[in-house]
């Protein structure tokens, strides 16, 4: 049987900001163990872009995301993994997010933008970075 090359994966993400904060969830017992990230994940085989952010934000966090806006694509190779990263802002009203999957997560809650916890996920730093300046892509090693 022929090896695969390992490849990039395609990760997608959506953060949520209500009234100049953002919620922010302690990452536990996967790649970026604790940092400080939204809901993403893997991209699924035949799923769309927003569809896989609306299923993460569900999956992780128990909330359904309304509309949708593109912040930014990343290539991050960080972790020991390389993803090509999608994130996106969604509107969540006035849900609460909770652990759907407590073992993923440590702490969480609504950050000021202005002054956040860190070590940030790397995805997350660009797309609040994205939210604030209007940058789009990020094609890694702090290029743009």
């Amino acid at each position: 049987m022929d090896q695969e090359e390992p490849r990039p994966q395609v990760g997608v993400g959506v953060v949520f900001v209500r009234d100049g904060r953002v919620f922010l969830a302690k990452r536990e017992g996967s790649h970026g163990e604790d940092t400080w990230a939204s809901a993403g994940g893997h991209l699924e085989l035949g799923e769309s872009l927003e569809e896989c952010a609306r299923r993460e934000a569900m999956e992780e966090l128990g909330v359904q995301v309304g509309e949708m806006r593109f912040l930014c694509v990343s290539n991050i190779i960080a972790y020991g993994k390389h993803y090509v990263d999608i994130e996106f802002l969604g509107d969540i009203g006035d849900q609460t997010p909770r652990f759907m999957e407590p073992e993923g997560f440590s702490d969480c809650g609504w950050f000021p933008l202005d002054n956040l916890p860190e070590p940030l996920f790397q995805a997350v730093s660009y797309a609040l970075d994205s939210l604030r300046t209007g940058s789009y892509y990020y094609p890694g090693d702090g290029e743009r």
